[in-house]
């Protein structure tokens, strides 16, 4: 089975499109420079920035450049604290440790650390938006505030450094900008490096306000010199986030969106989705994985040969058995039937997924995945895998129609469905002359339907009893809202999201349905949740749960014993930034009562802090 995140294993050409990043940010004169790397959910964009940080990674230590990755999830963030300040420190903090034993990063770092500490206070000011707009100094109760600020930033000694950040020249936000850039230029210099990558993943995940923060971040204080911004995100999820910003703006300011965004944004480079021969090829690759049981270096010198073998990046050339089997240095009939099965796989997963590398890898980790469950059934001498891939693209893609197939196999005393067959064999042969059958019933007139009936291998006259068995095992979690209602499973699907747009709407449409509905929906996420492996980011059901209780808080308690189920070692951030908002006074203690346990523990130090700050 293949892993759903970011990868350097390289398979789709995405090292080309680092590159050119790479390429575009060498030269000097055009930094500071941001660069938007757009696509939809699922291209590759995590993975672009993953093998980007690691030429930059293998070029400083080889010598031949001196550049520095930062890394930032804005994600992760938002709901703890604002994401401006967050990616400030970020910076800081990164450059800082970097470079820890020289004494001027250390002292500009704790500046700079102590100006920030300085705007999240200001922040909280009422006047703070004013003195935003004129420069002037923000007095009366915020001069108090300012000065706890200060002392957060004292040293070991007890000792506040402000040499470098004087109170009275520059307790505004104008000049807090000014000197954090200039300070921030300073530190750059000072720690040795010819420029730094801030990587901005996971934007069009973040709530607009949080995109807003992030963005105005980067404008504001971090675009100086030495500084290159690569951001990542679904274009059209940005732009809604600006549109949001500027509620107010009239018709004839339609284009305003975008033009505040190429502002921003100079250099946009689009990632497309893959064609049919990529798709096909990407399959292939996928599936060869699994045939060497994730032996990447045989993987990658296959890919490597494949791609040495275009004179042409374009070049129309297919990954065929034969070629793979000559690059591997062997032949198997295994390796043979898994490829055949890609092969049947390309044209309506390139259609119906759009060619998105990261549904091909979850359509392809159903498939194996129920190969499992037929072992453990002991199933696996009567499933076989291009029978179950071909019966899963009718579930997949034609959902109605794979209904009405389980209930004819489970009305056919033998398994069999007639209703197949007669999609599959539409003529008679009677004296040599083809005589069409008369298709009497709706599904064996729908185009659709028999387009996939000619797929291969015919599987009308086949017992399809263990089939239908393990594509309703529960385990398995596949395509489960195909057995739901279709108001639910439409929600389902938008819950099981990581589209802001996506889950905003779908928890307005919980409160339409009954406690009944929610509690299926709750029950489904809840099952996705417990099989996922990443827990430092949100797990994409999670996003579901998070929006059912925002509106049902009687599921705040399942959520939180949820939470508890899982590996504290293994748990991020959001375990407890996103549950700020817990309504019910049970809910609440028993939260705390996580959180004590959290701080305690020390297996996850970063978990264990944020349980310590959450607490006080």
């Amino acid at each position: 089975m293949w892993n759903d995140k970011e990868t350097t294993i390289d398979l789709l050409g995405h090292e080309k499109i680092a590159r050119t990043i790479l390429d575009i940010i060498s030269d000097n004169h055009l930094r500071p420079l941001t660069i938007g790397v757009y696509g939809d959910w699922g291209v590759g964009k995590s993975s672009i920035l993953s093998i980007l940080e690691s030429i930059v990674t293998a070029e400083r230590k080889a010598e031949i450049s001196k550049g520095l990755c930062i890394t930032f999830n804005g994600w992760l963030f938002q709901g703890y604290e604002d994401a401006k300040t967050a990616l400030m420190e970020t910076v800081v903090t990164e450059l800082a440790a970097f470079q820890p034993n020289i004494d001027k990063v250390k002292k500009l770092a704790k500046s700079l650390l102590s100006r920030i500490n300085w705007l999240k206070v200001a922040k909280v000011v009422a006047g703070a938006t004013l003195t935003g707009l004129t420069g002037l100094p923000i007095g009366g109760i915020a001069g108090t505030l300012i000065e706890r600020a200060h002392k957060a930033t004292e040293d070991s000694e007890g000792k506040s450094d402000e040499s470098l950040l004087k109170d009275k020249e520059e307790e505004t936000v104008t000049s807090q900008i000014h000197a954090f850039r200039k300070e921030l230029k300073e530190l750059i210099e000072s720690s040795k490096i010819d420029h730094i990558i801030v990587m901005v993943d996971d934007l069009d995940r973040c709530l607009p306000k949080s995109v807003i923060e992030i963005l105005e971040a980067i404008r504001l204080f971090l675009f100086v010199e030495g500084t290159t911004f690569v951001i990542s995100a679904d274009e059209r999820m940005i732009e809604y986030a600006v549109r949001g910003h500027f509620p107010n703006l009239p018709a004839s300011y339609a284009d305003y969106t975008k033009n505040y965004l190429e502002k921003l944004i100079q250099i946009p480079i689009r990632i497309p989705t893959l064609t049919r021969l990529q798709t096909g090829n990407y399959i292939k690759l996928l599936m060869l994985q699994h045939f060497l049981k994730h032996d990447f270096a045989r993987l990658q010198a296959v890919y490597g040969t494949y791609s040495g073998k275009k004179k042409r990046p374009y070049d129309p050339i297919e990954l065929s058995y034969d070629f793979i089997t000559e690059a591997i240095g062997s032949t198997s009939d295994e390796l043979k039937e898994t490829l055949s099965v890609a092969d049947q796989l390309t044209a309506t997963l390139s259609l119906g997924l759009k060619g998105n590398p990261r549904n091909i890898k979850r359509f392809l980790n159903t498939l194996f995945l129920r190969m499992r469950i037929a072992r453990i059934y002991g199933l696996d001498d009567v499933v076989k895998l291009n029978v179950l891939a071909k019966l899963m693209l009718l579930e997949r893609f034609q959902s109605d129609a794979f209904s009405r197939i389980v209930d004819d196999v489970a009305a056919s005393t033998e398994g069999k469905s007639d209703l197949i067959q007669k999609g599959e064999t539409p003529t008679d042969i009677a004296a040599g002359t083809s005589i069409h059958q008369p298709l009497t019933d709706e599904l064996t007139r729908n185009g659709p339907f028999l387009e996939w009936a000619t797929i291969q291998p015919p599987i009308g006259s086949l017992d399809l009893r263990p089939y239908i068995f393990i594509s309703k095992e529960k385990a398995i979690g596949f395509e489960v809202e195909g057995q739901l209602p279709e108001h639910l499973a439409a929600l389902l699907e938008s819950l099981n999201s990581s589209s802001d747009i996506a889950l905003k709407k779908a928890e307005r449409e919980l409160g339409a349905i009954s406690l009944k509905d929610r509690q299926i929906l709750f029950d489904r996420l809840q099952a996705e949740s417990r099989s996922v492996g990443d827990l430092k980011n949100i797990p994409t059901p999670v996003h579901g749960l998070l929006r059912l209780i925002n509106v049902e808080s009687s599921f705040e308690d399942p959520f939180l014993s949820l939470l508890e189920s899982f590996p504290v070692a293994n748990l991020g951030v959001w375990a407890i930034s996103q549950l700020s908002g817990l309504k019910t006074p049970s809910a609440k203690e028993r939260f705390r009562k996580i959180l004590a346990q959290w701080r305690d523990q020390t297996e996850n130090k970063m978990l264990s802090n944020l349980a310590s700050q959450t607490l006080k």
